[in-house]
Formats: structure tokens, sequence, C-alpha cells
């Protein structure tokens, strides 16, 4: 490219507001395309009370955040119970906040942008599309879950089953959100797994195209294991139905009581109580709580086996490239893009999503087969190989550039 870009990467919340891994994504991105030399400005939310918000420069990307007027910020959602008829209502105003237009194209008017690049939309509203390409902005769009589908981004039903026969309000929702991504030129995401479901579905961008995500790799050595190691297995996720968290308990319960591992549980949720009954009746149950930094890498050191025994359609968890990172195999659910990212046999193990007999006998065969660990391990690195911040800034960039090319050729 002969010239910087103006960037303008949309997300519902950023650092150091977080919810999960693609806060950390986005920011990654952010900052890669910083480095590299581009004009970046991210746009975010705040709740009401914190505005006016001001600027921030972090890394080298400007940072703005306001609050989209609505009946609550979309980050209290979990926290306040609100009634269901306020949440009909949220979701009505969310679908075209004519608000977030107003303060977005503002934001867009003080300088010219050459891309916009949205991520997680729920919160700011598909407006954000129409009016970058109201700027004569080329617009991208990476998904990383189901949100322009279902209202709860999972696809799962009240039973907690993938969703085959939606709710009339589900169909509602469904339709006028593809309906607007004929403002998204580009539809991208992580894996081939999404981008299919959307396009069964009836998304009306222009193209769309796969980039990994990609993190900073940290400088690891091979795993040194004494000869008296426990395997070892871990899940570091939300304690939710949809993570799997009952398919993993009734798993440890079928394992047989002389056989000797550690089972690490990481993180909290609603399910917390489940886990700790199961550590109070095994020894070898072990709950960590929530896990970050220095405490996580070394959990991660020790960790053989990452546990993701999920109920529904996961995307790219970049828990998949942390595990990868640190020479761990995968124990996972044959279900939406997990096989995209562990090939049986060699990073990892899959077995059939919802069967705790299969995922007991994954874990029997990790340790009765010690080898199986080095395999997993060497298996890993051909994920690491795309998986770097550098490979997914390159990746977008490509697409940018082609995107940009195309805008000018016409």
């Amino acid at each position: 490219m002969s010239k910087p870009l103006e960037i303008v990467i949309t997300n519902n919340v950023y650092p150091p507001i977080m919810a999960g891994g693609a806060e950390l994504i986005v920011a990654y991105l952010a900052e890669g395309l910083a480095k590299r030399g581009h004009h970046v400005r991210v746009v975010s939310t705040c709740s009401p009370e914190m505005e006016p918000y001001p600027t921030e420069m972090q890394n080298g990307v400007e940072v703005i955040r306001f609050f989209p007027k609505n009946f609550y910020w979309h980050w209290d959602r979990k926290e306040k119970n609100h009634p269901k008829y306020k949440k009909a209502l949220w979701h009505v105003r969310d679908a075209w906040n004519i608000d977030t237009a107003s303060k977005f194209k503002k934001i867009l008017n003080e300088r010219k942008a050459d891309i916009v690049h949205s991520h997680l939309l729920d919160g700011m509203s598909a407006t954000l599309w129409r009016e970058g390409q109201k700027a004569g902005a080329k617009t991208v769009h990476t998904a990383h879950d189901y949100h322009l589908m279902c209202p709860r981004s999972v696809m799962l039903d009240k039973n907690m089953h993938i969703c085959s026969n939606p709710s009339a309000g589900c169909r509602a929702f469904r339709t006028w959100h593809l309906n607007t991504t004929r403002y998204v030129d580009l539809f991208c995401s992580p894996s081939s797994f999404l981008i299919e479901k959307h396009k069964e579905a009836g998304i009306k961008s222009g193209r769309s195209a796969v980039v990994r995500n990609g993190i900073p790799l940290p400088d690891i050595s091979e795993k040194n294991r004494p000869a008296d190691h426990k395997p070892t297995f871990l899940f570091a996720a939300r304690h939710t139905v949809e993570k799997g968290v009952r398919v993993l308990i009734d798993a440890a319960k079928k394992m047989p009581a002389d056989i000797d591992y550690n089972l690490w549980i990481a993180g909290k949720g609603p399910l917390e109580d489940e886990f700790k009954a199961l550590a109070e009746s095994d020894s070898r149950v072990k709950l960590l709580g929530f896990i970050s930094g220095d405490e996580k890498t070394e959990i991660f050191k020790q960790a053989d086996c990452l546990m993701i025994p999920s109920l529904w359609y996961e995307n790219a968890p970049v828990v998949i490239v942390e595990a990868a990172a640190f020479g761990i195999g995968i124990i996972g659910s044959d279900i939406g893009a997990i096989p995209e990212f562990v090939e049986h046999e060699s990073n990892g193990l899959l077995f059939e999503m919802g069967n705790a007999d299969a995922l007991a006998q994954s874990m029997m065969r990790v340790i009765s087969e010690p080898d199986l660990l080095d395999t997993f391990a060497k298996g890993g690195r051909a994920l690491l190989s795309v998986s770097s911040v550098d490979t997914m800034v390159d990746g977008y960039l490509e697409q940018y550039e082609k995107l940009l090319h195309a805008q000018r050729a016409a």
C-alpha cells in the first residue's frame, strides 16, 4: 500500500472494558494496524453515566466511546434483571439505532475513513454500516458469533439444544438483521463454518472471506514431564450449559476411581456450584476460579489437554490457539468450527457432541497412551503458524486492499 489507511474499527466494548476473547482480538488487530503505520480509530460504547467519555490514545490507537441511546447499556443486561418487555424494546431499538447513526456520522465527518470494520454489533446497531457507506468508506464486518441470526447469539433454544425451529419473533429478528448486511461490502469470520451458516441463512453482503484470529504467541519451550507426572485436563471457560459443563461433569463421574489424573476447572459462571459439588466428591477435581496473567501462564504450562465439550456452534475459540502455544492438546466436541481447529489425533481428539461416555473414553485414551501428548504438541504448531497477530493483520490488509482496488477501478 502506497499510503497509510484511515481505518475505523467498531466493537460494542473495548479494553479495559471486556467480556471475552473478541475484545482482545479487536485490540490486537487495531494495535497491529497502528504499528504498521495506519491511522486507526476504535469506536465503542460506554454507560450513560460515563458520558462524555474522553477520547483516549491506547498503544497508537484513538479510542472513542459513547452511549447509544437505548433502554439500558448492553453491558449491564446480564447483571440487571430487566423485564421481558424492556428486553424486547431494547432489541427493537438496537435493530436500527438512529442515535448510533447520528453519533457515528459525526465521527466519520471529522476525518474521512477508507475502511469501516465492525465486529460485535449488538448494542451498537447495523446503522454503522449504512453510515460508513454513505461516508464513502468500504465496510467490513467480522462475525464472532451468530448475533445476526439469533437474539442470544448462540443458536440454542430454551432447552439449550441447537435451535431448529425458531419462534416468529426470532425469525423476524433474523430476517431484519440479515437484510441489513446489504450495507456490508465484505463479510469475514475466523471460521468457514460460521460464514457458511450465514450464507445458508441469506446474508446480503457482496463478498466473504475467512481471516483467522491472531494472538501474541508466547515463547514457550517444550514440556518436560517428570516420570510420575499425572495427566492434567483443563477446562477454562464460562460455567454455562452451552459450554458443556454438565457433559464434562458426567464424564468425570464415569472415570474409574483408581485412575490417577487431575481435572482443573478455571473460570466462573452460573453452573459453578455444580463444579463445586463434583470437586467435593472427587479429590482429583480442583477449582481454580478465574485465572489471568502469570497465574494463567503457569496453569497452561502444567496442563496437558484442554477440554472443550461445547454444545453450541463454537466459532473460533481463542483458547484453542493459546493451548497450542503451550503445547496443550485439545479434546473437543465435533460441532461448529471446532473441527477446523482440532484435527483428530493430530493436535487433539474429537468426540461426539454431548456424549459424556465418548468424552470419558477420550480422557482414558490420553491417560493410557501418554505418547499422544507429544503428538498433540507437535500437531498444534501448524495452527500456530497461521494464528499470530501479524498473520491476522496481513490477512485483513489484503482484504482491505482488494476492496479499495475495486473501488478505484470502478
